[in-house]
């Protein structure tokens, strides 16, 4: 007789005894259960963190380009991979995941010096596979371990799922809060000493010890000490006088100030060497910067800061578009006008516009780029502050308050990306009720004109703008050809009605809008042999526009932009200056 035969045979209570010998008591089940999750919670929140320290070394959308697949390819191999496993591992493999979380930050510190050699393909993901996805990798082990006090054959569901139903909702969980987590911690950051890069992955590593505890966390004693006293991108002062003087060395360069904030991590960086110059940077991106008056620039004519980026003096031009032909009224003094900024970055354009008496208000989203603006960019107090989403203070503004604004100065673009929602049919009408009927917009775009996101963003523009002009802010290369790449900071003006572009003509810019300014004598007036002939297809003819819902058509090429904008940065200063944040 079979085994199997045997086992029928039994009576029913015996099959019944047995049954109960193998259960799980329901609070050990609960406990868990409970551990399990606890983990994957953690392992989910090690995702957003992990690409907040990439950034400042990367790009937030450079270092996201393996991020998402490499996750899953980690997670299957731990799903599919933990049968085999028990084999070979310990069952208190989760002891091992705080070891990881505290040795992280150490790991990226010794990494990030060959992030050139990596390059922006790689390195990311080699920093990575050595911090994240290893803690992801025995997270989710140990959360399977912990589960399999479960029994599937209990649950109510087809016998082809029971299986595998457990390790898809631990998948599934994960990047569940990822996702959460990546949306809520930029608005946390910098809030806190544990709210920063650093210290969010302590207090993932310090809650995963609580979890699992054990003396192998000792293993992670030298790594605690090196990031508490050692580490300069720990948000302490000691750690501060640490990439000073490692900058000053390598490079002569010196941190003024900086912050870890909701936009990315902010800093102001001054170069020491003979022609100095004033930066202020985001993450892997600067936002502005100022050639500083030293004794050799001062024998060159130059008597006052200077802007380094010439797009920013270009933008100023807004106020040198002459009164549209349909508007019968007097001209109106500047002094009697009123401009709206979305996006401040350093503060040259804004700054301009208050020296000449105009009423200004600024919308920027991060606080801390207002305030070093103001610190040590001398952004002018005779403004009004607007610390805000840009969509959610235009969309209120517009339907209270039409027509508030003679001018409007739209400057957003950072990081090899722009903030989509900010190029929306939907945002643009919001500016263009905004605006007065005689007023003018001036926004700025950086883009390859041979690239379908620059024609979207341009063809959306002109959509609520009809008549515009566009302008570049340098010369084209000499032996540019029709097809050809063309990354260029760009400025378009536009004014209210139907009128063709032919309506907006500028005047000669004169001393006073000079400010004795060598940038502004070089830069505000526009030159008709920098424009840019662009044909803008209509809605009607089939051009395409951009509204709310189509935002993913321009973020598909956000990563190429990004990648391009980083190995530009990597052009405009030093290794190392990017490296030491």
């Amino acid at each position: 007789m079979s085994s199997k035969q045997k086992t029928l045979k039994k009576p029913k209570a015996a099959r019944e005894a047995e049954r109960e010998a193998r259960t799980v008591p329901t609070a050990t089940i609960l406990k868990n259960v409970g551990k399990a999750a606890a983990l994957l919670l953690l392992a989910g929140i090690s995702s957003p963190v992990s690409q907040l320290n990439l950034s400042p070394v990367y790009g937030s959308i450079p270092a996201s380009l393996h991020h998402q697949r490499a996750m899953t390819v980690t997670a299957l191999a731990a799903l599919i991979g933990q049968g085999a496993l028990k084999r070979y591992v310990p069952s208190s493999i989760g002891d091992y995941i705080a070891v990881i979380a505290y040795w992280s930050p150490v790991i990226q510190f010794l990494l990030f010096p060959y992030s050139g050699k990596l390059g922006i393909e790689y390195g990311p993901l080699v920093t990575e596979s050595l911090t994240y996805f290893p803690l992801l990798f025995l997270s989710l082990v140990a959360a399977g371990n912990l589960l399999d006090c479960i029994d599937p054959s209990r649950l109510s569901l087809p016998s082809s799922l029971k299986e595998i139903v457990i390790p898809i909702t631990s998948y599934f969980t994960v990047s569940t809060i990822s996702k959460a987590a990546g949306a809520t911690i930029p608005s946390l950051v910098g809030n806190h000493l544990y709210f920063t890069r650093i210290g969010f992955q302590m207090l993932i590593a310090s809650a995963s010890a609580f979890l699992t505890p054990s003396r192998i966390v000792l293993f992670a004693f030298p790594a605690i000490l090196h990031s508490l006293w050692a580490n300069p991108h720990f948000p302490s002062e000691s750690a501060f006088q640490k990439a000073n003087a490692t900058l000053y060395a390598r490079q002569n360069y010196t941190i003024l100030a900086r912050q870890e904030s909701l936009t990315g991590y902010v800093s102001v960086m001054e170069s020491q060497a003979e022609t100095g110059f004033r930066v202020l940077r985001c993450d892997h991106s600067l936002l502005g910067g100022e050639w500083l008056v030293t004794p050799a620039s001062y024998e060159k004519g130059q008597r006052k800061r200077e802007t380094i980026f010439s797009v920013f003096v270009l933008l100023e031009a807004v106020r040198l578009v002459k009164p549209h032909k349909s508007i019968s009224s007097a001209p109106v003094p500047d002094n009697k006008k009123s401009a709206l900024v979305i996006g401040l970055g350093i503060g040259t354009a804004p700054n301009a516009l208050i020296s000449h008496g105009i009423n200004t208000t600024i919308v920027e989203l991060d606080p801390v780029v207002h305030h070093y603006a103001t610190k040590y960019f001398d952004l002018s107090p005779k403004h009004t502050a607007v610390i805000d989403d840009a969509v959610t203070y235009v969309d209120a503004k517009h339907k209270t308050h039409p027509g508030s604004f003679d001018y409007i100065v739209h400057d957003v673009f950072t990081g090899g990306a722009e903030p989509v929602a900010l190029f929306t049919v939907e945002f643009l009408r919001g500016l263009s009720a905004l605006l007065a009927d005689d007023g003018v917009i001036a926004i700025n775009y950086a883009g390859d004109l041979s690239l379908g996101s620059t024609r979207l963003v341009l063809n959306t523009i002109h959509a609520v703008f009809p008549a515009c002009r566009l302008f570049r802010d340098s010369a084209p290369p000499p032996e540019l050809k029709e097809g050809d790449a063309d990354f260029i900071n760009m400025v378009m003006f536009c004014i209210k009605g139907d009128e063709s572009k032919h309506a907006i003509q500028f005047r000669d810019a004169n001393e006073d809008d000079l400010m004795g300014s060598l940038a502004r004598r070089s830069y505000l007036q526009p030159r008709e042999e920098w424009e840019v002939i662009f044909d803008f297809v209509p809605e009607s003819n089939g051009g395409k526009i951009m509204g709310r819902t189509d935002v993913g058509e321009l973020e598909k090429f956000h990563k190429e932009s990004a990648v391009n904008h980083w190995k530009v940065m990597r052009e405009v200063l030093p290794e190392d200056v990017w490296n030491t944040w």
